[in-house]
């Protein structure tokens, strides 16, 4: 199967692939640089000006809550939602979402649509406000459902799907109405999924109302820490973080072959974690990365594909892992600390099994060393950018030192940016330049907000109905009570979800159906959850549709599909890893100190020789069988056990000393 595999890749893919190259809007494949593109293009739109006041206002708004204490539940999620939805309304309008071939141009209809999208505005905050007043007067109400209820559920809920489908497409509000109906069909369904049903007065009075409906967990999230770290990433990046990162990773790979494309893997690494976003941190260092990789020889799919498999690494890679920590820690009830700690060795070893294919393709392909005048000299960078490791410093110190929340950590780094930069003699970010700053983070902000709120109705629904523990019932049984073909299942349906979803949404639906039934099989709630987020992750590089690979192949002007198949390859042990921290705890830190190490150590070597088997090179060029050799010997080092683990070894160390002898023999001969 491997060796099918491999020749699948390399053969009948890449040249179908290069067959159907399309030029390729990279803007188009994330909400973020959509919205940037907008306001860019429309600075001297009004609708645009008073959407850049809106965003700075709603900063500023979660900057006063994060300084003097929050609000209310449905307040402080409340009026966060309300103002990413009018953001939205304002840049995305409705006639470049409906008949936009065709009316576009007209005035008319264009005036029209923006009297909708005001309307709609409107409408959200009147939904808002009287949710509120619902919620603050239940207790006197007696829990009963009022036209209040019903109207605020009503409203919310129509322009939360509408705000989804014009920035996140059509599956994302699809998906939310299939839960709904699910909710209203209860009696009428077969036994095995069957309910006692919900009226649609019941179902939009608890999702206007109850902690598990739109302001439920996924907003607490949203409004609080997520919103912080996002505007600490925005405001990193208006520094020019992203080109310290650049140039430090080059400082200290740029000397040697596999140089440029290790570059992008750290580079790539650094920036993901902070910003979270596989789409944006491609397009952010992938501009610098993938020319400097394709002008030293590198196929352009395979420059792309490293640089979109490094971007998705950044959201599994400790301290910060974007959105997704913050979302796990709540639903698994566990400091994010905790996860961070559990994440480490998965991430590491991800990275790894990149960097390892990355030089095993460079002696593979006519890769030309950099000139040693275009490699700056690492004191030099640091000389010039340590007031970067400062900001990052004071991020650390709050979260793992002083143990602050992550939001207030967060917040005091992001005071930190104007503060430190103050003492950088090139003057990269200045003082003015913090409303565009405050303003850049809620338009960031946007597609992880609308995402976190649509997702609401089906954890919603899935609360009311009790489905999840359905389908985990459902599941087992299909499953025979079997793990592994529950987490194979399970991985299927993560990659499945994110083919059209960003990864916060995507973890968020699947953990809520999925997850309870990994933890009735006997795993931990943070494994469970973390086995999800790490396939939600990865659908951004898993074919037919992944969005990293995607943007990659855009700006390495290549086959998207190629991209794909290459950041697939290059990330292979990201697909591997999950399954291993299931069945060994340790590999999470959950364990004694020898089987960490143990674990650790044998996971390292089985992941660098599927990784080289997987490009083709290993000390030696590998012919097919020796690939599937190295494949068969690498596995063995993944599946815990001492005797696989001692199996797999003696198969890599056979086969290395085989070919270490052949190669003396010939060198002897010649």
């Amino acid at each position: 199967m491997p060796l099918y595999c491999v020749y699948l890749w390399e053969k009948g893919f890449n040249t179908m692939a290069e067959k159907e190259y399309k030029e390729i809007d990279i803007t188009s494949l994330d909400s973020e640089l959509a919205a940037a593109k907008a306001v860019e293009e429309g600075k001297k739109d009004k609708f645009i000006k008073i959407a850049t006041i809106v965003a700075f206002c709603m900063t500023l708004f979660h900057i006063y809550t994060g300084f003097f204490g929050l609000f209310d539940f449905v307040t402080q999620r409340g009026i966060h939602l309300a103002f990413t939805a009018t953001l939205i309304l304002l840049t995305q309008p409705l006639y470049k979402h409906v008949f936009k071939d065709k009316f576009a141009g007209n005035k008319t209809f264009r005036a029209v649509c923006r009297v909708i999208d005001i309307a709609l505005i409107i409408l959200c905050w009147v939904g808002w406000w009287m949710a509120q007043d619902e919620v603050h007067h239940m207790t006197e109400r007696l829990s009963q459902t009022t036209w209040m209820a019903v109207f605020a559920g009503a409203a919310l809920g129509f322009v939360v799907l509408e705000c989804s489908r014009r920035v996140l497409g059509y599956i994302m509000p699809v998906l939310a109405l299939i839960f709904v109906a699910y909710a209203l069909a209860g009696p009428n369904l077969p036994w095995a999924i069957a309910h006692r049903g919900y009226s649609l007065e019941r179902i939009c009075s608890f999702l206007a109302t109850d902690l598990d409906g739109l302001f439920g967990t996924t907003m607490s999230v949203s409004a609080t820490v997520i919103f912080m770290f996002v505007m600490f990433g925005a405001f990193l990046e208006m520094s020019g973080c992203s080109d310290f990162f650049n140039k430090i990773a080059i400082s200290l790979t740029g000397k040697i072959k596999s140089g440029p494309a290790l570059s992008a893997v750290v580079a790539s690494g650094l920036m993901g974690s902070i910003n979270g976003s596989a789409v944006a941190n491609v397009v952010g260092t992938g501009t610098f990365t993938i020319p400097l990789m394709k002008s030293r020889g590198y196929k352009p799919a395979f420059a792309g594909g490293v640089e979109s498999v490094a971007s998705t690494g950044g959201q599994i890679l400790p301290p910060v892992m974007g959105s997704g920590a913050f979302l796990m820690a709540a639903f698994t009830e566990t400091s994010y600390i905790s996860i961070c700690i559990a994440a480490v060795i998965p991430a590491l070893l991800y990275y790894w099994g990149c960097g390892v294919a990355v030089v095993s393709q460079s002696e593979l392909a006519d890769i030309k060393l950099m000139d040693p005048k275009d490699v700056p000299k690492t004191k030099e960078v640091l000389k010039s950018s340590w007031i970067y490791l400062v900001i990052i410093a004071v991020l650390l110190y709050c979260l793992l030192v002083a143990q602050y929340s992550p939001l207030y950590s967060a917040l005091w780094a992001t005071c930190a940016v104007p503060i430190v930069m103050l003492f950088d003699k090139q003057k990269r970010f200045k003082l003015r330049d913090i409303p565009a700053a405050m303003a850049k983070s809620a338009f960031s902000a946007m597609s992880i907000v609308i995402g976190c709120a649509c997702a609401g109705f089906v954890v919603g629904m899935v609360s009311l109905t009790g489905i999840g523990v359905i389908f985990g019932d459902m599941m087992i049984q299909a499953a025979q009570g079997m793990l592994f073909p529950s987490l194979v299942f399970t991985a299927i349906t993560c990659v499945i979800l994110g083919m059209g979803l960003p990864t916060t949404a995507a973890y968020v639906i699947a953990s809520s159906i999925l997850a309870p039934s990994l933890i009735k099989l006997g795993l931990p709630a943070l494994t469970s959850h973390l086995f999800v987020f790490y396939f939600a992750c990865l659908s951004a590089i898993t074919p037919p549709v992944a969005l990293a690979a995607y943007a990659g192949a855009g700006i390495a002007k290549t086959s998207p599909m190629t991209t794909a198949i290459e950041a697939c390859k290059l990330g292979f042990a990201g697909f591997m890893v999950p399954f291993a921290f299931c069945y060994n705890p340790a590999m999470m830190m959950q364990g004694s100190i020898p089987e960490i190490i143990s674990v650790t150590v044998s996971a390292i070597i089985g992941t660098a020789v599927i990784s080289a088997a997987f490009q083709g090179f290993l000390l030696w060029k590998l012919n097919p069988l020796e690939r599937v050799i190295f494949i068969i010997g690498g596995l063995g080092m993944f599946i815990p056990g001492t005797a696989t683990d001692l199996a797999g070894l003696a198969i890599t160390v056979v086969l290395i000393l085989i070919n270490v002898k052949k190669w003396r023999k010939a060198k002897q001969t010649a």
